[in-house]
């Protein structure tokens, strides 16, 4: 705004408004702000202290104070008019007055509210990725919110809804009315149990006449993932590919490779960098295979700071650089959180994959050296190779990922370096740190979550929802869960959940059986690495289990035994694990959060 305009009209300019906006002085005090700035915060602000986080206020003040005149922005948050913490951007343009009255004109963008309408955006775009600009195809949709299973034809303009029904009566329609062939009903009943049971990425072909209305038999290939949506509901979408149709191999190889790919980063998702891995340590047993394991260091202080859509913003970049750096020597993948992880394939030469992880250090650093004043972010590298430190790509992913912890091991000096596996200084104490019941090993792992969890603990004093939400998500991405439930109420009935949603009954019944009390011993918690094996002890519980398809569970008490409120899990879907302790403390802790919400909300 020009100075020579006069306060009356520079506030009748502010009013005209639509963008949050205000002018301050340098003690934060507000002068003039218009209805958008005060519907934000749901009152005329007096001052910016006011509604700034108490953590925020200090630097808010130094902020506004040492402002040269200069346009300049930061990230702090504020206090909405529904008493949320949010993180906004707040922008100086510039300041207009006399001497030691200087105004600045600021302007507040909620960055939060951003990434929200981009994550619809993100919605739509990846719908209609998956269901629209297709000629003469096929597409289908589940939603099990509603049991609704809809099929449709899509023209170049048009689309025609084919079936749209329950999706309990449509399968008996098909299978009682002949529309699936006797030999492949098998295959169709497993489709189904693949679409309600929301399995992540699936691939099935039987022969149906179910697109001919009965007329024909034609083998169709069904192809589909799970999407969720903005307001975290899920769907099922997916296309449908008749086998004769010449251009089917291509866009079944397109449709694989859109399933394939970490939707933030770009990169290869867990599930196919693994199967990578596997192929070439199966195929290619006369070259050497590097397992390496990268950590994003002081990512949880980005995130903290600046937002998780800022620490996303961060993870894509790391994504891009390292398939820049590595080109095609490797294939990288991320394997959740801030871990990424590259397989190398016939880099035999030691010195020439030294120089190449070296490359990745420093690339990494340098691509956001310019993007923080006191943060640098660097990475830390894990890795081990076939035949020397093994054959199998579950024992070279531990010993990767033990040497990555190793450099935890160090604190400060561990960060920004890379650990090779060697025998004559790993071997002992990574053999120890395969039992977990040995509580002297000195775990780095372990210390890398405790580190995690006292910053939870911290946040929790100011956001106790927010903090508990970011742990389980955390413990979800970190121990490489499948699932994570809360059964709550009377009935402990489900009313939360992250990742796959386990089959069978919606509640823990289970919990109430003197069997399962046995199996508890006393405690508050109990942890099954191999659940097969305690259906004799308990049961109700092992059945509940396996339907449920649950190999390993770590099973808590919200409350108390004689005063159950609820039950919290942590669950692995496709394989038995032992469960380290540090796992089984973070679920207890995490069952207390939730446990001390409750009651705070009770009062």
């Amino acid at each position: 705004m020009d100075d020579k305009v006069t306060e009356k009209e520079r506030y009748e300019i502010i009013h005209k408004m639509s963008r949050r906006v205000a002018s301050v002085d340098k003690y934060c005090v507000v002068s003039v702000s218009n209805k958008a700035f005060e519907e934000y915060f749901g009152h005329i602000v007096d001052t910016l202290l006011e509604v700034v986080a108490p953590q925020d206020k200090e630097r808010l003040i130094n902020f506004i104070d040492n402002y040269d005149g200069t346009a300049k922005s930061g990230m702090f948050k504020f206090i909405n008019a529904r008493g949320e913490e949010r993180y906004n951007h707040l922008f100086v343009y510039q300041q207009h007055g006399a001497g030691n009255e200087h105004m600045r004109d600021i302007e507040l963008v909620d960055v939060e509210s951003i990434e929200e309408t981009n994550k619809s955006l993100r919605d739509d775009v990846t719908k209609h990725k998956m269901l629209l600009g297709l000629d003469r195809e096929y597409t289908f949709t589940y939603n099990r919110d509603n049991n609704i299973f809809s099929m449709y034809r899509y023209d170049v303009d048009s689309r025609d809804i084919i079936y749209k029904a329950d999706i309990d009566d449509w399968k008996k329609r098909m299978l009682s009315e002949g529309y699936i062939e006797k030999s492949d009903k098998e295959m169709f009943t497993n489709f189904i149990s693949e679409v309600r049971s929301y399995t992540q990425t699936f691939s099935t072909k039987f022969k149906t006449s179910m697109r001919t209305y009965n007329k024909v038999m034609e083998t169709l290939r069904f192809i589909g993932t799970v999407m969720t949506k903005s307001d975290g509901g899920k769907i099922v979408v997916g296309r449908v590919i008749p086998e004769a149709d010449n251009r089917s191999y291509n866009q079944i190889s397109d449709m694989i490779e859109e399933l394939q790919f970490d939707s933030l980063t770009h990169v290869y998702n867990k599930k196919t960098i693994t199967a990578y891995a596997e192929k070439c340590l199966k195929e290619e047993k006369n070259n050497r295979v590097t397992i390496a394991i990268l950590d994003v260091n002081h990512f949880k202080k980005v995130n903290d700071v600046y937002g998780h859509m800022y620490g996303d913003k961060i993870l894509a970049r790391v994504g891009r650089k390292l398939k820049e750096v590595v080109g095609e020597d490797g294939v990288v993948g991320r394997i959740g959180g801030d871990e990424f992880i590259i397989v190398f394939n016939g880099i035999n030469d030691e010195h020439a994959l030294r120089g190449m992880l070296r490359a990745i250090r420093t690339q990494i650093k340098w691509e956001f050296v310019d993007d923080f004043e006191d943060l640098t972010i660097t990475c830390s590298i894990g890795a081990s190779y076939s035949p020397n430190n093994g054959t199998e790509y579950e024992e070279l992913f531990k010993k990767a990922d033990y040497c990555l912890y190793v450099l935890y091991i160090a604190k400060e000096k561990g960060r920004d370096r890379y650990v090779f596996f060697r025998d004559d200084l790993h071997k002992e104490s990574y053999e120890n740190s395969l039992n977990v019941k040995d509580k002297n090993v000195n775990d780095g792992r372990e210390m890398k979550e405790l580190r995690f969890l006292s910053g939870i603990m911290e946040e929790f004093a100011q956001d106790r929802r927010k903090a508990v939400d970011e742990l389980l998500h955390h413990m979800y991405d970190s121990f490489k869960l499948d699932s994570i439930n809360l059964y709550w109420g009377h009935n402990l009935s489900r009313t939360y959940y992250i990742g796959v949603e386990l089959g069978g009954s919606m509640n823990a019944g289970y919990v109430n059986t003197e069997e399962f009390r046995k199996l508890l011993g006393g405690k508050n918690h109990v942890a099954v690495g191999f659940v097969g094996r305690q259906t004799d002890i308990a049961p109700e519980f092992g059945m509940a289990m396996r339907e449920k398809r649950v190999f390993s569970t770590v099973q808590c008490i919200v409350g108390t035994q004689n005063n159950v409120k609820g039950i919290f899990t942590i669950d692995r879907c496709k394989e038995s694990s032992q469960w380290a302790e540090y796992e089984i403390e973070m679920a207890v802790v995490a069952a207390s959060l939730i446990n001390i919400i409750a009651e705070s909300e009770n009062n």
